[in-house]
Formats: C-alpha cells, structure tokens, sequence
C-alpha cells in the first residue's frame, strides 16, 4: 500500500488569545502557547472532559523548543464559551480535522496525546485522517483511556446536577471541585455535555491497524482504569506498543508531567533519527 502524503499545507496562523480572526475560523480549533520558528515535530493535545487547552500551557513551556504544543479547545469550552457545544463526537472529529488540516498543523512530523475523554477523541481523529489520506502521526499517546470495546458504560449526564458533581468529583479525586455555585452553574453544562458525547460514542472495530507507535498510560489507583483496558489498545496498532502504569489518580499526570513530556520528546527524538537514517 502507498504511504499516504500531506495534502494540507496552509501555513500556521492564530495566537494564544484568540486562535485568529473571522476569516481564518479554523484557527478557533486549537491554541499554540510557545511559537517554534521551525519545529522538527509538533504535539496535538486533547483535552479530558470539561477540560480545555489552557490545561497544556505549562507543557509548552517544558518541551524541547524544537517540538511545538498545539492544544485543541472544544467548541463551548473555556474561551469558546459564546459557541454552541458540540455533543457528537463524529461532528467534534470533524471539527477538528478540517482546523488541522486546513491551518497547516500537519505540514511537520507529528505526534497526537489526548487525555480520558481525549483518549477518545484522538482514537476516531486518527481514523478521519486515515480516512481522508493525509499523513498520519507518527506516535499517539493515550492516557486514562479505556480501549475501543472495552468503555464502561453509564448514563451520567441524564443525572442530577448534584450526582453529576458528585461523579465527577470522584474522579477528579477532589471534593472542593465547584463549590462556588456560580462556577458550577457554568461548567455543569460543559461536563454534561462532554459525558453525554463519551456515553453515546460507540467505537467502530479498526478494520486495519493503525502504523502508528502507541503508548497507553494509566495510574494504578484511577478507578476508571486496569491494566486490561490500558494494553486493549495494542490491538488498535501493528507498530510498537507500550502501557505504563502511573503512581495516582485518574489526574496522574498533574503530577507526573515531566516524566510524560520526557517521554514525549525521546518519541521526537527517536523520530528525528530514523529521518536522519533515511537514505
């Protein structure tokens, strides 16, 4: 089969505040916090549930400056609050797709890193790209995820608001998350929502594994999580796997960032010199 090649090759434009201007809306998709001039690589990052790019700020910072952090802001989340939000994760991959493609974030090597409902999302955003025949990343990493088949079932955003925060709560592993009434009442909404999307999102088997490197974290006390629902994603790939288990909760990585974006950037690097052993 012939490697599929890069067909979107628009330059990057947008800015940290804003992501750009009417007429380049595709730039409203994702946030750039730190410019490398000519990144050898770049890092898509996907946010969890209720979550928003500013989540990935400090990463940007801590990366290697050759590899250059675009993080993904949902539609309805933090400062797309004036847009409607999106509960369909085919019309939210969608979305994405077209802003990466369109502004150019595919016109370096790549890598994709979503976290729980990101997880999710960068799964069915490696099958659009797939889909459409442009180059795809040359490493995903998954992390707090279940593997396709193997999602917990529930209905949590047809709950109360008040067993919504108590859920939620549970598995952010803080009970003071969203005492202040106000900020409850506004991200209510956007994390029943984006539970509404996890739980209504039925996963299609792969037909052809992915040539992608893949790595699956997860933390050993995320109730969420096992080790079985971690390594299910080697069944997604035909190229290297690994699961890596965290010491923490299902926000381990809060804690654990930099050994995460150190492993991010030996991806990069070992990246780098399989190009540089390229006749």
């Amino acid at each position: 089969m012939t490697e599929a090649v890069y067909t979107c090759t628009a330059p990057v434009k947008g800015n940290e505040n804003n992501g750009g201007n009417g007429s380049e809306d595709y730039t409203r998709w994702w946030r750039i916090y730190r410019r490398s001039e000519h990144p050898s690589s770049r890092l898509i990052c996907l946010p969890h549930a209720g979550g928003s790019a500013s989540f990935f700020r400090n990463w940007a910072q801590e990366l290697p400056t050759n590899i250059e952090l675009a993080a993904i802001q949902y539609p309805g989340h933090e400062d797309r609050l004036n847009e409607p939000l999106v509960n369909d994760m085919n019309e939210l991959v969608n979305g994405i797709c077209d802003s990466v493609c369109r502004g150019g974030l595919l016109n370096r090597p790549y890598m994709i890193f979503g976290h729980s409902m990101g997880g999710y999302v960068a799964y069915e955003l490696c099958r659009e790209i797939r889909k459409r025949g442009l180059k795809e990343p040359y490493h995903v990493f998954i992390s707090s995820s279940e593997a396709p088949g193997l999602k917990n079932d529930s209905n949590w955003h047809e709950s109360s608001d008040t067993d919504l925060l108590t859920e939620v709560r549970r598995v952010y592993g803080d009970d003071n998350i969203c005492r202040d009434t106000e900020i409850a009442d506004m991200f209510l909404p956007v994390i029943r929502n984006d539970y509404e999307l996890i739980e209504k999102w039925n996963p299609e088997k792969n037909q052809e594994p992915f040539k992608i490197d893949l790595s699956s974290f997860y933390a050993d006390a995320d109730t969420e999580m096992d080790r079985m629902k971690a390594e299910g994603w080697q069944n997604v790939t035909s190229r290297k796997f690994e699961a890596r288990k965290f010491n923490g909760n299902h926000f381990y990585l809060i804690q654990h960032r930099r050994e995460i974006i150190r492993s991010v950037a030996d991806a990069a690097r070992r990246q780098n010199t399989k190009r540089l052993m390229l006749p």
